[in-house]
């Protein structure tokens, strides 16, 4: 018989933002210039496509699934490379229909009032890592991140800010700066995934997911 896996309920001592963040920076800081690279390379990439609506729509997801794929390499104590960036490719109808269809929902929150849409970042904070490592369909993996954040979407709304803070520090540090708050900011969350769901075994295929 297939093994059921259900997303975990973590508890309130596993929520600890400022661990996710020293571990985020520790990780980037281990490997700066790997780091800034991957960062730079996956701006511009983004960048070109965004010249075109669809070539965003279409890229935006896996792109985002193999800068993931790297961080929880690197966490496993496995090799990692900035070719790793095109692993996200292999979940590509996955990553593609998550990132647009999260995106509608927050877009939508934040034209109502933008509290809503904070919450909803952080509901699903989680759905493209459960694309990439629970190999889940898109609304299986946005169902997946909503069941696991919403007992604590007010810890994890201040994440969300706490983030976009430390962006905002990159974006004043001559711009270039945004090059190492967004891999902080990939390594926070992952960081936070590993401690709220933990990471699939990278020898075996994950259990199926019944949400």
């Amino acid at each position: 018989m297939e093994q059921q896996f259900s997303p975990p309920t973590p508890t309130a001592s596993q929520v600890n933002m400022g661990k996710w963040i020293s571990d985020g920076w520790r990780m980037v800081e281990s490997d700066f210039g790997f780091f800034f690279l991957l960062s730079l390379i996956y701006s511009i990439l983004l960048a070109v496509v965004s010249c075109t609506g669809i070539g965003a729509i279409l890229l935006t997801g896996p792109l985002t699934v193999g800068f993931f794929y790297i961080i929880f390499q690197k966490m496993r104590g496995q090799p990692a490379d900035i070719g790793g960036i095109g692993k996200g490719f292999d979940f590509f109808a996955a990553s593609v229909l998550a990132s647009v269809i999260t995106s509608v929902f927050i877009t939508i929150g934040f034209i109502f009032c933008i509290l809503p849409g904070i919450i909803l970042m952080a509901l699903y904070m989680f759905t493209l890592p459960f694309v990439l490592e629970q190999k889940l369909d898109f609304w299986q993996a946005m169902e997946a991140s909503r069941q696991v954040i919403k007992q604590h979407w007010f810890e994890f709304s201040v994440f969300v800010l706490v983030q976009g803070f430390i962006l905002f520090l990159g974006i004043l540090c001559c711009f270039i700066g945004i090059f190492i708050a967004m891999p902080v900011c990939f390594a926070a969350t992952a960081a936070a995934y590993r401690d709220m769901v933990g990471l699939a075994n990278a020898d075996a295929n994950p259990p199926a997911v019944t949400i």
